[in-house]
């Protein structure tokens, strides 16, 4: 064995040593957050509540990316797992989610502007579907003004069925677009009535695309200007 070769024990030790600098990083941001949450229990003049709530948020957000980035690094599995597929329809898919939606889009005054094809036969996982595009709508909800139009399109494309949902919301900046989907990256828009960023729901949303055979994508023109997300799925002959 050559002398610069790494050994089992070398193999420990780095792991060893990328354990402690995860622990050492988690512990900072975790330690951060309560501070500011003793900041919102116990209020200190000159300091802003609504800061707080953010910075606690944020240090958060840092703590599991962290995270998630080291179990990515160990190679741990977190895919879908096991899909139910079958024949279905992702024009009812749209219009179930949309239904699911309601509630939220009606608290903020939002409209549904729906432009839905007769039937889009593809193969999958109805549930998992339905979930993900109800999360590309509360994403567009959450990231668009109060009283807005958001759209949902469901059309046939080629040889896919597709979804978009499209707002005119906060944006994504280049920067902000490249990681839209990776877990609990912080981003810089913001939500408009308060809401959490939550944007761990959008990693999964892709990882479910995936596993469908197919792919979901972010388009935005920059902050400000709003957000298109687009679902495409191989449509299939027969629902």
């Amino acid at each position: 064995m050559s002398p610069t070769e790494p050994t089992g024990a070398d193999d420990h030790r780095a792991l060893h040593e990328r354990l402690h600098r995860l622990s050492h990083d988690l512990k900072n941001r975790i330690g951060a957050t309560l501070e500011a949450l003793r900041g919102l229990r116990e209020p200190v003049p000159g300091l802003d509540a609504d800061e707080l709530h953010r910075f606690a948020e944020r240090n958060l957000f840092q703590a599991m990316h962290t995270l998630e980035r080291a179990l990515d690094d160990l190679g741990v599995e977190r895919g879908p797992g096991a899909l139910d597929l079958r024949p279905i329809d992702l024009a009812a898919v749209a219009r179930l989610a949309a239904e699911r939606c309601s509630s939220r889009l009606a608290r903020k005054q939002q409209a549904l502007e729906m432009d839905i094809a007769a039937a889009l036969p593809v193969r999958g996982d109805q549930e998992v579907l339905v979930d993900l595009v109800h999360a590309l709508l509360t994403n567009a909800s959450k990231f668009a003004p109060e009283g807005s139009t958001i759209r949902l399109q469901a059309l046939p494309q080629d040889q896919d069925a597709v979804v978009r949902v499209i707002d005119r919301g906060a944006g994504l900046s280049a920067e902000d677009l490249a990681q839209v989907f990776d877990r609990y990256a912080w981003l810089g828009s913001a939500p408009t009535a308060g809401e959490g960023q939550s944007r761990s729901t959008l990693a999964r949303a892709r990882r479910w695309a995936l596993a469908h055979g197919g792919r979901l994508v972010a388009h935005s023109e920059g902050p400000g200007t709003g957000c298109t997300f687009t679902l495409a799925v191989p449509l299939s002959s027969r629902a």
